[in-house]
């Protein structure tokens, strides 16, 4: 099973460690707190290491807005250190006239 199959699964939504982790947090954001009737409440994977039999320290429950962005802000603090690969390329296709000429302006037909 996936990971995008398992967080879709009933197997999900009914986890223990799921569960209690929403009623630990009071069914509120950790982060800024907002209740489950005022934002769509998410929970948040802080490890994947025992990804189907998580323990309720695994987790925390996020609305989706705080969801979204501390995982942007893990990507990026994990990706930063990783330099990008340098490819030489070439263009596709070759254009000797541009598309576009700015110096012409907008002009509409008819």
């Amino acid at each position: 099973m996936t990971y995008f199959e398992y967080i879709s699964s009933n197997r999900w939504r009914s986890s223990t460690a799921r569960l209690a982790e929403l009623e630990a947090a009071g069914h509120r954001c950790r982060t800024c707190y907002a209740a489950d009737d005022e934002a769509r409440l998410e929970v948040h994977h802080r490890t994947y290491q025992r990804l189907g039999s998580e323990l309720v320290g695994d987790l925390t429950a996020l609305c989706s807005y705080c969801h979204h962005a501390i995982t942007d802000a893990l990507r990026r603090r994990r990706y930063a250190s990783i330099r990008p690969i340098v490819v030489d390329t070439a263009p596709l296709f070759e254009r000797p006239v541009p598309l576009f000429d700015p110096t012409m302006g907008y002009r509409r037909h008819g």
